[in-house]
Formats: C-alpha cells, structure tokens, sequence
C-alpha cells in the first residue's frame, strides 16, 4: 500500500460543526505526532481510512501522557489485582 499523503492541518475539514460532546471513530496504531512552537497535533488513522488531527497545547500532551500511561498500568494489573 501506498503512503498517504503528509497530513496538512490547514486543509482538514472541521469535524466539530456544533455544540455538544464529540466520539472520534475507531483509530487503529501508528499515530504521528506534528510539534510546532506551543502545540502539537496528534494524528490517528481511523478505521475507515481517514485521518483525525487533535490539536492539544503542551501541558494537555504532558497530561494525556500520564493519562495514557496510568490506563496502562491499571490494565496490566488486570481486574481485581493491584499494581505498585
């Protein structure tokens, strides 16, 4: 298969057209990260082939960072177990 083209943040469309809560589709591994200056993008493939560009500022990749890497834990520890 083909690489796709680069991911272009000023031609994506706008996915978020009104108020209210929004759920990403299905994204499957191999996300790329964009840094410019203050903001990074995160750009994940979605199940359909389309790709979702999520722009967070620093301090929200620094959180998400130890987000993702407390869901990891938890899950290894498995249900009902406890993990140092």
């Amino acid at each position: 298969m083909a690489d796709p083209p680069p991911f272009r943040p000023n031609k994506a469309k706008d996915a978020l057209e009104s108020d209210g809560d929004f759920l990403l589709p299905i994204c499957l591994p191999e996300p790329e990260v964009m840094v410019a200056g203050d903001i990074a993008i995160i750009v994940l493939t979605t199940a359909e082939d389309q790709r979702v560009g999520i722009p967070v500022g620093m301090q929200a990749l620094s959180d998400l960072h130890e987000i993702i890497g407390e869901a990891l834990r938890r899950m290894q520890a498995g249900e009902g177990n406890t993990v140092q």
